[in-house]
């Protein structure tokens, strides 16, 4: 059978006229010449068709290029059988079915067309897919001609790239340079490379290209820190020098850049390994008070002075904070006076210890009414105690004052950055901050966000990046990454240690968990409020809304049942399993000579326990949010100096700032998933100047809520853990499973 073309076309034809003429509407002569007769001339002569300009194409040509501006451009020639050359893209012109194809196949792919020109979008996935796909396609109509520039548009470049990096006038100085981008237009380029621009032609004409893992590298390098790129000047700009422990890792972390270190800053790194901590001096009254690891930390806080850093000393509660600051202040020579924010409990203790160390800071403690307070920030002291209650009110006061240092003392009291406590303190000037705190993070990375933001504005950049590149993903997705860089960040200004690397003349501490059986009466009773609180968390979740604060409703309820019954119901006359096995435990170490701190997060159930303890005449005191300041000294001196055999506290009063080493047993009466707020208890007795064994007893009932939540708090890991010291610890967020599996019965 004959066929002629290899699409049977001419046949058709063919067959179709033996079966009579083939009339064509005038309207239709054009796509019948295009579509059909086209491709039919290497078969037949067709005669008669004067209506038609016969320019029969030889050959498609389409050559390819990146025109002045960047962008991809694409021109069509079509050549005829004389080698005459016509343009494509020419608008009303009869084209054959193979041209039809090629333009219509160009055009749908380019941003617009004129000047017989297809323009492309060079920072479009389209123009790649058309480069990489469409123009294989096109090759089989054309021949296609295209730059080697053009040809290496999806190619990574690499350009060689250094940063000098040296420290003068108390900044650091970060200089680019390059052997192929001029530092002149550095700005410009990465300008252009953030508008993901593929291209930039310099003003020498050359065209360079933009997708390169060098400048990406640089641009996100300035993106980490937030430098503008109009605060360039000549391919230089300036840092604050805090940032030099991120940059040196940064440094030996970059895969494309060239860190040049120059001797400036290598000598700046260099004062703060161990050896050159060891030159720095302990003024001479302190030289035989302070333990080794504490002369370190004043050496520590002494050099972030010099380099004008601020910090966080983090020791673990009990290894002496407050000394260790006080040998730093008072071997400072200056005109400012020093002012300690600290909770209304740790005020006084501030005096006494300034008292007790050194004879030449002249200390007062600005408290009474507010004239007073102003009167006393008149005076002529060099070293002011005041409250966080009193620098919300005094925010006026200290408008015009600067300081020589501002320390925070507590400073989880500015954990929330939207309170007053943490607003007003950030208002303070001084030359120097320092904050003093055992637990930097107790629930959140935002409270360590809080304190840098005190410490060192912006360090930490601004709260919403923060949280959006940090926070998020660490809390949510466990980023390792994220928590790497973080960490980096911010352990050059954190000085963290723990009684356990540091006092090996402190006794053990033993901890102990008494596992209580409900009896019959109190295991229905808690059944009962935990099936109605199943019912209420069905229904929450029916609506599809987590209510936080009826949820915590519903765990004290429940934890206040395991507790003590009698403080939800008034005709109950009889003790609870938990404190009938709470004064055994008491009993026990009376006989063994064994005094005794019991913390509760209940007031009410302290109340309770006074009752049991008058019953069995043991004596005790009683220290509550109600016990004034002056109150409080008392009764801790009191206890220190033997009177009484027991302490009451409540968790929340008696967390900080107590030294309570005159008691060998720590009894949680009501154990709490704030592990952090449980060890500042704890911590309470087991500190500097304990000499005897300490023991830790923690009361849970078998099979309920506070069961649950100990083991929540085996299984999570703290945010404070990962940030300062790495070990086990408390929940640092809880989930929707989480909140289930704690009312499951």
């Amino acid at each position: 059978q004959i066929q002629l073309d290899d699409n049977g076309y001419a046949i058709s034809l063919l067959n179709e006229l033996s079966k009579g003429s083939i009339k064509i509407m005038k309207s239709n002569r054009d796509e019948f010449y295009k579509y059909v007769l086209s491709d039919l001339f290497d078969y037949f002569d067709f005669l008669h068709l004067p209506s038609f300009k016969l320019n029969q194409v030889e050959k498609i040509k389409i050559f390819g290029d990146i025109d002045q501006d960047g962008e991809v451009c694409f021109r069509i020639d079509y050549i005829d059988i004389n080698q005459r050359r016509t343009p494509g893209f020419e608008e009303n012109k009869v084209l054959t079915y193979k041209q039809d194809l090629v333009e219509s196949y160009i055009r749908k792919y380019a941003m617009k067309v004129e000047n017989h020109l297809a323009i492309f979008d060079s920072n479009s996935e389209q123009t790649l897919d058309f480069i990489e796909n469409g123009l294989p396609f096109l090759q089989e109509y054309s021949e296609v001609y295209i730059t080697e520039t053009l040809k290496k548009l999806n190619e990574r470049r690499n350009y060689h790239i250094s940063v000098g990096v040296k420290y003068e006038s108390d900044l650091l100085n970060l200089e680019i340079k390059s052997d192929e981008l001029p530092k002149e237009e550095l700005t410009d380029i990465l300008s252009q490379y953030r508008k993901k621009k593929k291209f930039y032609r310099l003003k020498s004409g050359e065209l360079i290209h933009l997708n390169s893992s060098s400048i990406e590298e640089l641009s996100d390098l300035l993106d980490d820190y937030h430098l503008d790129l109009k605060d360039f000047e000549d391919g230089s700009i300036q840092l604050d020098p805090y940032r030099m422990f991120s940059i040196e890792d940064d440094a030996n972390n970059l895969e494309y850049i060239q860190f040049d270190r120059k001797q400036s800053f290598k000598d700046v790194l260099k004062k703060f390994d161990i050896k050159s901590i060891d030159q720095i001096t302990i003024p001479e009254t302190y030289e035989h008070i302070l333990r080794d690891y504490q002369k370190d930390g004043v050496k520590w806080l002494k050099l972030l002075r010099d380099y004008h850093f601020n910090g966080i000393l983090a020791d673990d509660m009990g290894l002496g904070k407050t000394l260790q600051v006080l040998a730093l202040v008072d071997d400072i020579k200056s005109d400012l006076p020093t002012l300690v924010v600290a909770p209304s409990s740790l005020v006084y203790n501030w005096l006494d210890e300034v008292s007790k160390f050194s004879s030449q800071l002249n200390a007062v403690c600005v408290v009474g009414n507010q004239e007073n307070r102003k009167k006393i920030l008149e005076s002529d002291a060099n070293f002011f105690i005041t409250s966080y209650d009193y620098i919300r009110r005094d925010t006026s006061l200290y408008e015009e004052k600067e300081f020589e240092y501002v320390i925070l003392d507590e400073a989880q009291y500015i954990k929330n950055q939207k309170t007053q406590n943490a607003i007003s303190v950030k208002k303070l000037k001084a030359k120097h901050k320092l904050a003093l705190t055992g637990t930097p993070i107790e629930n959140s990375l935002a409270e360590l966000w809080s304190i840098f933001d005190f410490l060192m504005p912006n360090y930490l950049f601004n709260y919403h990046y923060f949280l959006n590149h940090f926070e998020n993903d660490i809390v949510r997705n466990d980023d390792e990454d994220k928590k790497k860089k973080l960490k980096q960040l911010v352990s050059p200004f954190i000085l963290r240690r723990n009684k356990k690397d540091v006092l090996t003349e402190l006794p053990d501490k033993i901890e102990k968990t008494h596992l209580i059986e409900f009896n019959e009466e109190e295991n229905q009773m808690y059944l009962a409020h935990l099936a109605q609180v199943n019912e209420e968390l069905s229904k929450m979740m029916g609506n599809n809304k987590m209510d936080k604060i009826a949820i915590l409703a519903m765990m004290t309820k429940l934890r206040q049942i395991c507790c003590e019954p009698r403080l939800l119901f008034d005709n109950i006359y009889h003790n609870s399993s938990k404190m009938n096995a709470c004064m055994e435990l008491v009993k026990t170490l009376k006989e063994n000579n064994q005094r005794v701190l019991i913390f509760s997060s209940f007031t009410s159930l302290l109340s309770l326990i006074e009752e049991e303890l008058n019953a069995l005449d043991i004596s005790y005191f009683k220290l509550t949010g109600q016990t004034s300041k002056e109150e409080r000294r008392e009764l801790v001196t009191r206890f220190q100096n033997g009177e009484k055999e027991v302490f009451l506290i409540s968790l929340k009063a008696g967390g900080t700032g107590l030294n309570l080493t005159g008691a060998q047993a720590v009894i949680h009466y009501d154990p709490w998933w704030n592990i952090s707020a449980q060890n500042q208890a704890t911590d309470r007795t087991y500190r500097i100047g304990q000499q005897k064994n300490v023991q830790v007893f923690k009361l849970v009932m078998k099979n309920s809520i506070e069961e649950k939540i100990m083991k929540l708090q085996e299984k999570k890991k703290d945010l404070a853990d990962t940030f300062v010291e790495g070990n086990e610890g408390s929940i640092s967020k809880m989930d929707k499973k989480d909140i289930i599996d704690l009312f499951k019965i």
